[in-house]
């Protein structure tokens, strides 16, 4: 009996010796899978490891975004322009055909389009009607896939995506390693963000903004040379300096620059000087008031803003030149204006699909992350071995502008 007994716990001991091992070794399947996972994770363009963001650099090289790209496929062109065409202004955006859009932008993005990439990112994040894809992880891969083809404003939509939390762990932080990755590759996007932020005359405690001018408006020129026009907007506010009679002047014929490129806020500005604004303290760039040009640069930029990014205005000189010179005559025809100086064709209409100008995108207004460069607000930025750490989320980021 006593026999029996040992016998017994010497296979309960045995039992419990097998258990335990092949505990561990489950244990250390799960743990080479996680840290398998983990890695693979790692890996992923979204966490690319950067350098941390460096207001003071000394150098900057201007490089063209679209020289880096490679050649866009003919019907991938096809579709993003008739998705485009589709994405029609003069329709309430509730009413536009998304799952259509959606389908040819999913089309081009399969052929390596990397502006269709972009707004299909944009559209999933969206809560437009008809938008068959709302994952958010689907969103991040087609940026990703973007920046794996080397686009450099990809690199900027996901520093967007970092400052906004989209990526878990992202920050402001980490959105300006990639914005430098983006401005360093050639994004005149991220260029004019730094532009902005580096425009300071001194460096900002709250760290909102930083004094480098010299690389501000190097970035900037580099921008506005690839025909980003809201580039001219910010160089145009450097060159204003000390509201000299040269520096005047030339800022003007930077403002005015931007328009012929699309931009609105050039516009706005523009029109708002000719009306005499900032005329009685001598920071007006005029030194008068020219109500009839002054109506002209309100009407395009009622224009550009309607249209964001879907043309340009080559021969704007023809109708709307700067002083001194004459300003020709004008029937009063919004749509005249616009033509002339388009010189091109009418508005973008659904059913042409043709070709558009400019950096074409769907419109930069809607609803979820948005990149926009004067809302990219830096809270508390620490000055940390000549580099800034920039903490926290994105204290100021509104709704959503699509691509780029």
């Amino acid at each position: 009996m006593e026999r029996t007994s040992r016998v017994r716990r010497l296979l309960i001991a045995f039992g419990v010796v097998l258990a335990v091992l092949a505990c561990c070794t489950q244990t250390r399947r799960f743990s080479n899978l996680a840290y398998s996972l983990t890695a693979t994770m790692s890996d992923l363009p979204r966490y690319t490891k950067l350098p941390l963001f460096d207001p003071h650099r000394k150098s900057f090289t201007c490089v063209f975004q679209d020289q880096q790209l490679p050649p866009v496929d003919p019907q991938a062109e096809q579709w993003y322009l008739q998705a485009l065409a589709l994405d029609d202004p003069n329709i309430f955006y509730k009413d536009r055909a998304w799952a259509q859009i959606y389908d040819l932008y999913a089309k081009a993005a399969g052929r390596n389009h990397w502006k269709a990439m972009l707004n299909l990112a944009s559209l999933i994040l969206s809560d437009y009607p008809g938008v068959p894809e709302q994952d958010p992880e689907i969103a991040v891969r087609w940026v990703e896939k973007a920046m794996q083809l080397g686009v450099a404003d990809a690199w900027h939509r996901m520093g967007i995506y970092h400052q906004s939390g989209l990526i878990p762990g992202g920050n402001s932080t980490t959105a300006y390693a990639f914005f430098q990755r983006a401005a360093d590759m050639g994004s005149p996007v991220a260029m004019t963000l730094f532009g902005d932020k580096l425009g300071g005359t001194y460096d900002d405690p709250g760290g909102d903004f930083w004094g480098n001018r010299p690389i501000a408006t190097k970035m900037l020129e580099c921008a506005l040379a690839q025909g980003y026009g809201d580039a001219a907007f910010e160089l145009g506010y450097l060159q204003t300096g000390d509201f000299s009679p040269e520096d005047k002047a030339r800022a003007l014929r930077t403002f005015h620059e931007g328009v012929k490129l699309g931009s609105a806020k050039c516009a706005t500005k523009l029109s708002v000087e000719f009306r005499g604004f900032d005329l009685s303290n001598g920071e007006n760039l005029i030194g008068y008031i020219d109500e009839a040009r002054a109506e002209r640069y309100t009407v395009l930029s009622d224009t550009l803003e309607r249209y964001p990014g879907r043309f340009k205005l080559p021969n704007l000189d023809k109708v709307l030149p700067l002083p001194p010179a004459p300003l020709p005559k004008w029937d009063g025809n919004k749509q005249t204006l616009i033509d002339a100086a388009k010189a091109v064709s009418p508005l973008p209409q659904p059913s042409s699909g043709g070709q558009l100008q400019g950096r074409e995108s769907i419109p930069e207004s809607y609803a979820a992350v948005r990149p926009s460069h004067q809302s990219l607000r830096v809270a508390h930025g620490r000055e940390r071995g000549g580099r800034a750490n920039v903490p926290g989320g994105a204290p100021d980021m509104p709704k959503t502008q699509f691509a780029l």
